[in-house]
């Protein structure tokens, strides 16, 4: 599960590192702006809200935290509510902490072929061997994006991204699983290229803490 989790995160955190400009009418102009403007983004921050339908639970879990990115692969996100947690993802492993049960897991990637074929994806999601996109709506003030995996063993059946035309970014992306379970990630104040240091990327543990190594 945890695992199932940090992939999630990271999974929604790479697509949505992606600006377009004005006049992308057709899907592949719209991709060719996406990737253009991609190579721009050096870092990145936002707050984020997740929202979770799960076919177990009735009711919508909602998490409040925030993300930080710098290329080329560091990731920090913290949850703040309900449960506060912290996860640090280097390119090569990611590091997880709960804080209320001190209780820190880090999970290696090198070597795992699951994990290592959806963060092959998360990146660079539009090549036309890994999945098909198209435009849902172009709207006045935004426009949404789908994107559908190939292949039977996909994480996700489908991806959507709604991207304002106010200033180019991804403010919400949808992400449905196989078995109807979904989760939508809300990004706010986001703020792109503000000089993020290494430090920022780090989490600082309580003396008492001990970091279980899991394969």
């Amino acid at each position: 599960m945890i695992k199932y989790i940090l992939l999630t995160y990271v999974f929604s955190l790479f697509l949505s590192l992606t600006f377009i400009e004005a006049q992308p009418l057709t899907p592949d102009e719209v991709v060719k702006r996406i990737k253009a403007s991609r190579e721009k983004i050096r870092d990145f921050s936002a707050d984020l809200l997740q929202e979770k339908k799960l076919s177990l639970l009735k009711e919508e879990v909602v998490s409040k935290g925030r993300v930080r990115f710098k290329m080329p692969d560091k990731i920090f996100i913290e949850f703040f509510h309900p449960d506060a947690s912290q996860m640090v993802y280097d390119g090569k492993t990611f590091l997880l902490y709960f804080k209320e049960e001190k209780l820190a897991e880090r999970y290696q990637v090198q070597g795992n072929p699951m994990v290592e074929k959806f963060l092959l994806f998360s990146r660079d999601p539009f090549q036309e061997r890994l999945a098909q996109w198209r435009i849902l709506e172009d709207r006045e003030s935004f426009l949404t994006l789908e994107i559908l995996p190939k292949g039977k063993n996909s994480l996700f059946i489908k991806t959507r991204m709604w991207i304002s035309k106010k200033d180019w970014m991804i403010t919400r992306m949808e992400l449905v699983e196989k078995n109807g379970d979904t989760t939508t990630f809300r990004y706010s104040n986001i703020k792109v290229n503000t000089g993020l240091l290494d430090s920022d990327f780090q989490i600082q543990f309580p003396k008492d803490v001990k970091i279980t190594e899991i394969k």
